[in-house]
């Protein structure tokens, strides 16, 4: 896999969290993938990353991660972005996210970490995350 496919691996899985598609997101991800969002305890394996998927997406009517700057090498993804939801009443706009993506051979994310402020999350009117 090139630099330039795993870039667009990742394109296609934020387009697909924009697409509010649970399937879709854990289509590019490998079975036993981790998915780390760092103020909560990491995920593995699809089935734990399924749960959570479900009920975060299943709460939005809207997503959309606004990729301002990706950077690539021949095992890593990294974005910067702009996220912003719409979960329940509360829209969240522009939350400041750092990702990194992190591919096995046959070209799945495999380990999925992402950085963000939790205060600016809680200020912006995210839900308090345990």
């Amino acid at each position: 896999m090139t630099v330039q496919e795993r870039q667009k691996t990742v394109i296609d899985f934020c387009q697909a969290w924009d697409n509010l598609d649970v399937e879709a997101v854990l289509g590019y991800m490998s079975e036993d993938a981790v998915y780390h969002n760092m103020p909560m305890e990491p995920l593995v394996g699809q089935e734990q990353i399924r749960g959570f998927l479900t009920g975060f997406l299943g709460a939005a009517s809207f997503c959309r991660f606004q990729i301002l700057t990706t950077v690539a090498d021949d095992q890593r993804v990294v974005t910067e972005r702009l996220d912003s939801f719409t979960l329940g009443d509360n829209t969240l706009s522009e939350l400041p996210v750092l990702g990194i993506f992190e591919f096995n051979a046959e070209g799945k994310i495999n380990n999925w970490r992402e950085y963000f402020d939790l205060k600016t999350w809680v200020d912006k009117g995210g839900p308090a995350i345990a």
